[in-house]
């Protein structure tokens, strides 16, 4: 796919070491002259959102620094500004016809703006402004990835933003050249990231945010290697017992009677080997929050005594017939659909309704392939830091195909160890193909096969046999058919494909229906 090659270039931006504070004119002049010529464009401009709302221009490839710093917009104001409102990327293809477009930029520096990508510029839910690329010619458009790759974009800046742990000299000077006052917010602490611009890891990261804010139970339900531990840290981490202490325990490593004793604690002479008193999680949790993994492999007993500890708010340790309070919350995790478990009677009613006060579904990464790149990237990374490598490695263009191909049963941690694998492989800065580990070269093979089996299976005559006519109408139903799928469940206020949910709605694999769209031109 030729046409990814420049975004993947501009993605390894980030991975190289920064010549320049990220932030700094210096870096964000780079930065906007890599996004004209990766996307092919007229011109670039990052705009940087202030406590007051307002938007200053701080950087532009059309327009000089020392008549950038003067312009601001607001939230709302123009196709930036309303990118930033709504925390959307917001893509248009003539502004000049477009209600939303401010033209006074346009009008004060004789430019034209006609095609026009703004995306915000978001890192864990902290928004720092919004980044453009714009074309000034009304017959040069964007190529329609370029709507979810400057997304991607605009993320892996925000994260290089939230690595600088204050504000550079740099900003302090912009800040007096514009007049603001320093009441920027501050970079914020690193927190647990789900990394991805995936409309469903944006809801899953938005659920967790909303359940920070109270103290009822969570129940996360996802496969595994989804990130359900993460969520837990991250809900644990936006609620008001962050300064408590997180103690987690996986419920299907231990057998019933240790699997109590370690939730429960236990007294001296409670069972065989029990030759003191011991405090358990419950109570060692008390004032912050309690993660039980895997809770479907409880037992039903088991089951009974958390849910009275949800309804007491104490604990009672075996061997003993006092109750101990424990100020705990409790986040549950599962792999298992806990409604046919209900059915079979292999799990509590009442025990479900009290932990799913709120349930978050945390998706499985074959659903969300446009979060494979961030993620391939996070982990090189942030291995590179672990190992303290002088610089991260790259992927190559054929890695980067090979990755979103996969179908990923393992999720993304079954990435990661298929990266950290390439890692110790490659002998270059440059992981390649040959790098992967044999299960994941066969795998892509494999899905391969399959996707050209299905395509074989699905078509109602032999492509020899069918007459030209009879394949053009074909194709016309099936551009017709996929466009009508694409339409009904891209993403809101953005009119960015869900390849992922289309697939699901028309019932056939993502990668077949992406093999189809770029048959038919509708994708390259």
């Amino acid at each position: 796919m030729k046409e990814k090659g420049p975004f993947l270039e501009a993605v390894r931006f980030f991975q190289r070491l920064p010549t320049a504070i990220p932030g700094s004119p210096e870096y964000n002049a780079v930065f906007c002259h890599l996004l004209v010529s990766a996307a092919s464009a007229d011109a670039a401009s990052i705009w940087q959102l202030d406590a007051e709302s307002q938007l200053h221009l701080i950087s532009s490839t059309d327009i000089p620094h020392n008549e950038a710093i003067k312009i601001t917009l607001r939230q709302g104001e123009g196709i930036a500004g309303a990118a930033v409102l709504s925390r959307q990327t917001v893509s248009v293809v003539n502004a000049q016809k477009e209600k939303l477009h401010d033209s006074r930029v346009d009008e004060r520096f004789g430019l034209r703006t006609h095609a026009m990508i703004s995306a915000p510029i978001i890192f864990e839910e902290h928004l720092f402004g919004v980044m453009n690329i714009l074309s000034h010619h009304s017959d040069k458009l964007f190529y329609p990835g370029w709507q979810e790759w400057l997304s991607a974009l605009a993320v892996l800046y925000g994260a290089a933003l939230a690595r600088v742990e204050k504000l550079t000299p740099h900003r302090g000077t912009l800040k007096m050249e514009i007049g603001m006052e320093e009441k920027s917010p501050k970079i914020p602490e690193a927190k647990t990231g789900l990394v991805g611009i995936s409309q469903a890891v944006q809801e899953a990261l938005h659920l967790c945010l909303k359940a920070g804010r109270s103290d009822i139970p969570v129940l996360i339900c996802g496969e595994t290697g989804t990130g359900k531990e993460l969520a837990a840290h991250r809900i644990h981490e936006e609620s008001r017992r962050v300064q408590g202490p997180f103690l987690e325990i996986n419920c299907a490593a231990l057998s019933e009677t240790l699997l109590e004793s370690e939730l429960f604690g236990h007294v001296k002479g409670a069972f065989t080997g029990a030759s003191h008193d011991r405090l358990g999680k419950f109570a060692a949790a008390s004032g912050g929050t309690i993660f039980l993994d895997e809770i479907a492999e409880m037992t039903l007993t088991s089951q009974a005594k958390i849910l009275r500890v949800l309804e007491e708010k104490k604990v009672t340790p075996l061997g003993s017939e006092k109750g101990v309070p424990a100020d705990t919350r409790i986040i549950a995790a599962t792999n298992k659909n806990l409604a046919e478990l209900m059915k079979e009677k292999k799990f509590r009613e009442d025990l479900y309704y009290r932990l799913c006060g709120i349930e978050i579904k945390m998706p499985p990464l074959r659903e969300r392939g446009e979060d494979i790149p961030l993620l391939a990237i996070h982990f090189l990374n942030r291995a590179s830091r672990q190992q303290k490598a002088k610089n991260p490695l790259r992927l190559s263009s054929e890695a980067l195909d090979m990755l979103v191909t996969f179908p990923w049963p393992g999720n993304v941690r079954q990435l990661e160890q298929a990266l950290l694998a390439s890692m110790a492989l490659c002998e270059g800065d440059e992981i390649v193909p040959g790098n992967f580990p044999a299960w994941f070269r066969e795998g892509v093979r494999s899905a391969g096969k399959r996707e050209v089996t299905h395509l074989s299976t699905n078509s109602h005559v032999e492509p020899k046999s069918r007459p030209e006519k009879d394949n053009r109408l074909l194709k016309d139903e099936d551009r017709r058919r996929y466009l009508e799928a694409l339409q009904a469940t891209k993403y809101q206020g953005t009119g960015r494909w869900n390849v992922s949910s289309a697939a699901r709605q028309l019932g056939i694999p993502r990668e077949t229906l992406t093999y189809h769209l770029k048959k038919l031109n509708i994708l390259r």
